[in-house]
């Protein structure tokens, strides 16, 4: 068995921060699409083009808060209640270099 004593956190939060901007990028296009179609200025349809500009930017932001606090959150609870476990095959445990 391997252990996942710790998790680096700015890798962590950069890899949610680009998985998060994704995100906002396709919830922008179908936003963008919804205002042109919807042609209302009402709601969340209001925002209309600039949404591919503001969603992929907020979006980032919040999944790089997000996975910091994913990675020190995990790091102080591995502390109280032991890392996660899990076997990888084919790899001796003690060629493994983490």
């Amino acid at each position: 068995m391997v252990k996942l004593q710790k998790i680096a956190i700015m890798p962590l939060a950069k890899i949610v921060c680009l998985i998060q901007s994704v995100v906002g990028v396709i919830l922008a296009l179908i936003v963008t699409l919804g205002s042109l179609i919807n042609q209302q200025d009402d709601g969340i349809w209001a925002i209309g083009a600039w949404s591919l500009l503001v969603f992929p930017i907020v979006n980032a932001l919040l999944g790089f808060v997000t996975g910091a606090f994913i990675a020190m959150a995990y790091n102080l609870f591995a502390q109280w209640i032991g890392p996660i476990e899990y076997e990888i095959d084919n790899i001796k445990e003690n060629s493994l270099h983490l």
